[in-house]
């Protein structure tokens, strides 16, 4: 797979600045170009994303004039016949945060075309944290854009843990900034817009899980029954979950672990190897004569260099089990390299999580 910040290479700089051009024929490429592959080269994707945009800001006129020929560059012509889309409209995004706080309105307007052809989530943070309650009521008449897009940025642009994006901590510690809006974008048609909104739930869920919870309940019976609100509801407890959270387990339907019994837990693969796979058994039994729902989870707890272990913990499945009921669960872990973890040799562990609850763990040799 090409690594992201390739985006951002040489040529497709050009291609944003011949559009630039295009539109402001003062533009200067011959300075623009001047040194930028080389410039480029060593750069990661977020610095080539803003080397690029300061190259571009220094060919551009001052606000707000500017604002005008960022946005008609995203048009499609008979030389681009796609316009300018994806993360090409990055740069242009990232110099209306920098240009625009000064000039609201011109700004809003130009984030509103790009977000539709990219995301603006990133440049709409400085707004919120130099004109919060401006902005809060722009979004607000946003939320009810006839394009998803827009209406995503809502709830995107105002998630207080947005990846890749500035922390927005006001908004973490009072939720009540940001709500209304998801109250509007909740049961939205689009599944992208929805999706957003189950996310934004998530980051609040992580300092505030009971007004998450009494949130979701809120909706849920407000509502007539929907297989869209209830995905929402699920991703937007998938941090509550994997800690065990027993409002958030109870939700979802998952009753107290107290009836079940694991009669069994081997490994299939005692010792392994980076790049190999973990293979384990499980028998789980209700005791309890009453049908229960189960919820199975793991957690691989990784060897850090210190020796100490911490746990990863994964989605498993659900079953509904009769009273009595035994399920045999196989499972197969992949021990592969990924860039977000740095792998130990050593004694690591995989631990069963039961509606949240977890039970002893087997230790298994790993050598990286």
């Amino acid at each position: 797979m090409e690594p992201f910040k390739n985006a951002f290479s040489y040529p497709n700089a050009c291609r944003i600045a011949t559009r630039i051009l295009d539109v402001h024929p003062a533009f200067p490429m011959a300075a623009f170009r001047r040194g930028l592959e080389e410039e480029l080269e060593p750069l990661e994707l977020k610095q080539r994303m803003r080397s690029i945009a300061l190259r571009i800001e220094a060919g551009l006129p001052e606000s707000p004039e500017l604002f005008p020929i960022l946005v008609k560059t995203l048009a499609r012509n008979e030389d681009d016949p796609d316009g300018l889309r994806g993360f090409l409209v990055w740069p242009l995004t990232d110099i209306v945060a920098r240009r625009g706080l000064d000039h609201f309105e011109e700004s809003m307007a130009a984030l509103r075309e790009m977000t539709r052809v990219f995301t603006a989530e990133f440049a709409i943070r400085p707004f919120l944290r130099e004109h919060r309650q401006r902005t809060l009521r722009h979004m607000k008449k946003w939320a009810k854009d006839p394009d998803e897009h827009v209406r995503r940025l809502v709830s995107e642009g105002t998630r207080p843990l947005l990846p890749w994006g500035e922390r927005l901590p006001e908004l973490m510690a009072d939720p009540g900034l940001a709500m209304p809006l998801l109250e509007i974008l909740h049961r939205d048609k689009s599944d992208y817009v929805r999706l957003s909104v189950s996310n934004h739930l998530n980051d609040f869920s992580k300092s505030h899980p009971e007004l998450v919870l009494e949130t979701l309940a809120k909706w849920r019976d407000a509502g007539k029954p929907d297989a869209g609100f209830a995905k929402l509801a699920r991703h937007a407890c998938r941090t509550l979950i994997k800690q065990g959270h027993p409002q958030a387990l109870s939700y979802h339907g998952f009753g107290s672990a107290d009836s079940l019994e694991i009669e069994e837990f081997s490994l299939l693969t005692p010792a392994v190897e980076i790049g190999g796979h973990l293979e384990y058994r499980l028998r789980v039994r209700n005791t309890s004569p009453a049908p229960l729902r189960v919820l199975y989870d793991y957690a691989i707890l990784h060897r850090k260099a210190n020796g100490s272990q911490t746990p990863k913990v994964f989605k498993g499945r659900v079953r509904e089990l009769a009273g009595g009921e035994i399920w045999e669960i196989t499972g197969r872990h992949p021990m592969k390299p990924v860039t977000t973890r740095v792998y130990h040799s050593g004694r690591h562990a995989i631990e069963p999580r039961l509606n949240g609850r977890a039970f002893p763990a087997l230790d298994f040799d790993f050598h990286a």
